[in-house]
Order: structure tokens, then sequence, then C-alpha cells
């Protein structure tokens, strides 16, 4: 399962090709555009675009002010439950607070989204959404506005408190989206050659995949290790972590192959790191008669592999075709949807990022950090 927002309108059918060729049958959104989300997951469900299958939310229910332009904002209780009502309406399929929504949104919130659509709700704060009734955080650590609540340290420590409230009452989860991981990106150069990224992507998410060619540092490699570590001893403790990504701060569909490889680098067995990616995100969602195990009575979503894993974990990136609800797709017809026509006037990753030598493309470079900056954040120059 991936965790990307739906960016149909920048990224168009690349999206959700993308996630396909790297192997993910089902993508959880968890904020945008309610009417946009639903008349995408329509489209989906019809089998136009080829697409995982879609797991919408609509805006992010927030307080008086709002943080992006995908939340809503609530001064009263009565707006709130028109918001609500509109989620009825829309049928979504996850309910998200966001980082000003005060503890009565976020209670309401909860409360509605059990009880009338039958579906988990959540928001980035670990405490008070706990108390509140909710059901997991987005993040282990992400955008809010209190002064309490916060899950890390400035460095990125998480201590055992963390680690209680996620595995002890069994009842309240965590999806994770590794930043660190992109980091990795640089230990394994092929990948920027891949032709998903050279065919697939845009042209900002491949000079994010280019500008990361470098070996990781160190440092990098330290803070990525103390990102999996609070990951694994919530796992350990019992509790249920699902990996996700964050588009368009991570490049779409690569970044849930470097994220499992972070896990598994850590020292988390091959076996349980495939969990996070596949049965644990559908119990985090309440999903799992359904999703996340091949069964009998299940759709079948399975995701074919030119590896072992179980041996060289590394091989999970080739994915070589892909089985979504009892549909083929073959990452090769994929790829050629959006290649450029003959080989030899392909060009390469740097070309298109505008890094190659001597070349005159454009340097995409500055869009993809606006990008970044629009939907969220600013990540800094070590992008």
């Amino acid at each position: 399962m991936g965790r990307p927002r739906p960016w149909q309108s920048t990224y168009g059918g690349r999206q959700t090709v993308t996630q396909l060729a790297y192997g993910i049958t089902t993508a959880v959104s968890l904020g945008g555009f309610a009417h946009e989300q639903a008349r995408l997951r329509k489209a989906v469900n019809a089998g136009a675009p080829a697409a995982p299958r879609l797991l919408t939310t609509g805006e992010l229910l927030d307080g008086p002010r709002v943080a992006y332009s995908m939340g809503r904002a609530h001064r009263t209780r009565a707006g709130l439950r028109r918001s609500l009502e509109r989620a009825a309406a829309l049928d979504w399929d996850f309910v998200k607070t966001y980082a000003r929504a005060p503890g009565w949104v976020m209670e309401e919130a909860a409360r509605f989204a059990h009880d009338r659509l039958g579906v988990r709700s959540g928001s980035h704060l670990l405490t008070p959404g706990i108390q509140l009734g909710q059901d997991m955080t987005t993040h282990l650590q992400a955008t809010q506005r209190l002064e309490y609540g916060r899950a890390t340290t400035a460095n990125g420590h998480a201590y055992a408190d963390v680690t209680e409230i996620y595995s002890a009452g069994g009842d309240f989860h965590l999806i994770a989206t590794p930043f660190s991981a992109l980091w990795l990106l640089g230990a394994d150069p092929g990948l920027a050659r891949d032709p998903r990224v050279t065919a697939l992507m845009p042209p900002w998410d491949v000079a994010v995949v280019t500008e990361q060619g470098h070996p990781p540092s160190p440092a990098q490699l330290t803070a990525v290790e103390r990102e999996m570590e609070a990951y694994r001893r919530v796992l350990s403790a019992g509790g249920l972590v699902a990996l996700g990504t964050d588009a368009p701060l991570m490049p779409v569909g690569l970044h849930l192959h470097l994220a499992p490889r972070a896990l598994r680098r850590s020292g988390l067995s091959a076996a349980r790191t495939l969990r996070t990616a596949t049965a644990l995100p559908a119990r985090v969602f309440g999903a799992e008669r359904d999703l996340g195990t091949l069964e009998p009575g299940k759709p079948a979503d399975m995701t074919g592999v030119d590896g072992d894993p179980f041996t060289d974990f590394d091989t999970l990136v080739r994915t070589v075709s892909v089985v979504r609800g009892g549909v083929p797709y073959e990452q090769a017809d994929l790829v050629e949807r959006f290649a450029v026509s003959g080989e030899a006037d392909r060009p390469s990753a740097a070309e298109r990022s505008g890094t190659a030598a001597g070349t005159a493309t454009t340097d995409w470079s500055p869009v993809g950090r606006q990008m970044r900056r629009d939907g969220c954040c600013d990540a800094g120059p070590e992008w």
C-alpha cells in the first residue's frame, strides 16, 4: 500500500502509472480536495486510468485557520458538522484533522468517522490524538502547532513513552513516512537510471532523484538508523507500523522501496519488513478482510519481482509485473506509455534534470522545490 496525495493536476496520469510500475496495488490519500478525490476514485474503480485502487480522504479538517489550500477551516460545531455531512455524502475512506484543529474538532471528527462512516481517523498528534479517540498518526513527527505532543526530540530521538502509546493498547497505530530514507538513493546509483525514473517521473522528480546521486554521509546514515530504531521498537513491542510516503515531498513510487530498504538495513527481518508495506497497512486502516494478504475471496493483488527479497532485499525494487484486483500490468508496458519514441532520443536523467554538462535543458530543481514548499515543506539545501 502506498500513501501519496493525488496530484493529478500536476502529475497527470504519470502518478498512478508510476505507482503501479513500482508494484503498488493500493494507495491511500490522507488529504486532498474531496470532489476531485471522489472523481479519481470513481475513475480508478472503472479501470481508467491504470492505477492502484484509491482510498480517499477529503480536505484536512482544521481550526480557524488552515495550513494549506487542501484544508477546511472550522470555528463552530455547526460548521464542522456541515463538513462531516459532506464527508458522508462523498463517502470518505478516512477522516484527518490537521495542525490547528482544537480538541473538540479532533474528538467529533473521530466519533463521526467511527459511528457514521465506519472508517478510521487520525492526525499528526500522538497526544492528544489517542486521548480524543483517534486511531493513528499519519507520521511519527510532522507539522503541528502545539507546544506539546511531539514524538521526537529536535535531533530525532523517540523514547519509551512513544513506543508504549503505539503498542500498549493495540488500537493506536503509526503510519511511518521515513523522510531520511531518501538519502539511501546515493547508495544505489542504478536507481536513478531506472526507466521508471527517466521515462515515467516528471522532470522535477527526476531532479530530486538525480541530486541524491552522491553516497550518504555518516551523519545521514546515523539519522536513518535513528529514525528506523523508533519504528523497530514499536514493531517489537507489538504495535502496528504501516510504511508510506508523502508525495510530492518524495519521488512517487520509488520512495516506497527506499523506506523498506532502510528498515531492512537497520536489522528488521525481510519478512517483517515486507509486512509493513502489505499486511500491516491493511490492518491499520481496518481493511484486512479485503486487502493486505493473498487469500481466497480477497481481490487478487500481486507484485512480480525479478529476484528474491528474502536473500537479497534490494531486488524488491525490480518489480516486473503487478496484478491489481485481477487485472495484470507489465512494467515494460507501463513505461512505454510515457517513454520517448526511440531509445537514442530519450534524454538521460541528468539531461532531464538539467544537470548534464553542456545541455540546454531546463533546470527543474527550483520547480521541485516550489512544489514541496506549496504542498507542505521546503526541506532545505540538503535536497
